[in-house]
């Protein structure tokens, strides 16, 4: 695997909390190499290799399209490419305040691209831009037509379910549904009652010695939102769309259960690794960097590859493909 952004490799150690923060990417900073589980010793056999390609915003304007035909290629044409590919959502630029014609438009273009560009199987999670109509004034939508809301997305992405789970590898993947409406600021991250329920059922129902990766597009746990912080100083209601507000909840669940391993997640267009209470918090940059406008806050156009070891451990290497902004 080959990078373009600088390689960082620093810990810091917060007294008691239990918390490493191992990188983070708030200036394009990028990990690189074994985890900080698995740093000092010769891995193991390898399980899987992942592709994690998250806030892809494809849309007819700024070549959105081309990049993703450029990030497609780049991921699949490593010496050792992946298996499967995650897409972490935000896939296209936005529907929650986009027409039904608009918004299919987008998808089409991401279908289109997949099946023409992409030879891997494609696992996807729902992004807030996937979700249609939820600011009814600018969508111009009521909440009464056909496949508002996620319903649209699912049948995008030719899914049945806006959460779910699955063995690959030796490994148990869980993927979540992060987003949820909100009255003031259109959605928040969070889990619903039915959903917390069934990832506390799923893991129980997990094999202890099976490893766990959860997939979310919205960080669970995060440091990297402290980019914005002058911003959501003045709207403090906007710290509700930046990460998980159940995160105390969740982390809870994962204390009981030793096996789960690694959470990816993308929303922020930064790239972060932090580790707490065994469990390591990626967050994967995006495809689109700034919405296609260059890169954000340092961070560069890019995609994380993840391989995953068969006693629980992983690797992760963000990629910057290469994109540059059209002339």
């Amino acid at each position: 695997m080959t990078s373009n952004v600088e390689q960082f490799s620093r810990r810091a150690f917060l007294g008691t909390t239990g918390a490493t923060i191992a990188a983070a990417g708030l200036g394009g900073l990028v990990p690189a190499g074994r985890s900080a589980l698995a740093q000092d010793r010769k891995p193991p056999a390898r399980s899987l290799r992942l592709g994690h390609l998250t806030d892809v915003h494809i849309q007819p304007e700024r070549s959105a399209t081309a990049g993703l035909v450029k990030a497609l290629h780049h991921v699949q044409s490593h010496e050792d490419p992946p298996q499967l590919l995650l897409a972490g959502g935000d896939s296209i630029m936005d529907s929650l305040a986009a027409s039904l014609g608009r918004t299919k438009q987008q998808w089409q273009l991401w279908k289109q691209v997949l099946q023409d560009d992409c030879s891997l199987p494609v696992e996807p999670c729902i992004g807030n831009h996937d979700v249609w109509g939820w600011n009814r004034e600018g969508s111009r939508t009521t909440g009464d037509e056909p496949g508002w809301g996620k319903q649209q997305a699912l049948d995008e992405f030719q899914i049945a379910q806006r959460y779910r789970s699955f063995d690959r590898a030796g490994w148990h993947l869980i993927v979540l549904d992060s987003i949820f409406p909100d009255d003031e600021t259109v959605y928040q991250g969070r889990l619903d009652e039915e959903q917390f329920n069934w990832l506390a059922a799923d893991l129980q129902s997990t094999d202890a010695q099976t490893p766990v990766l959860v997939l979310s597009h919205m960080p669970i746990l995060t440091v990297a939102s402290v980019e914005f912080e002058p911003q959501l100083v003045e709207n403090p209601a906007r710290r509700r769309m930046t990460s998980h507000q159940d995160a105390q909840r969740i982390v809870h669940l994962f204390k009981q259960h030793a096996n789960v391993k690694l959470c990816l997640s993308g929303h922020l267009h930064l790239t972060e690794q932090l580790q707490y209470a065994g469990v390591t918090y990626i967050c994967s940059g995006a495809v689109s960097g700034n919405w296609w406008k260059g890169h954000h806050h340092g961070t560069e156009e890019g995609y994380s590859i993840v391989d995953l070891y068969n006693d629980g451990t992983f690797d992760w290497q963000y990629n910057d493909y290469g994109w540059n902004v059209p002339a």
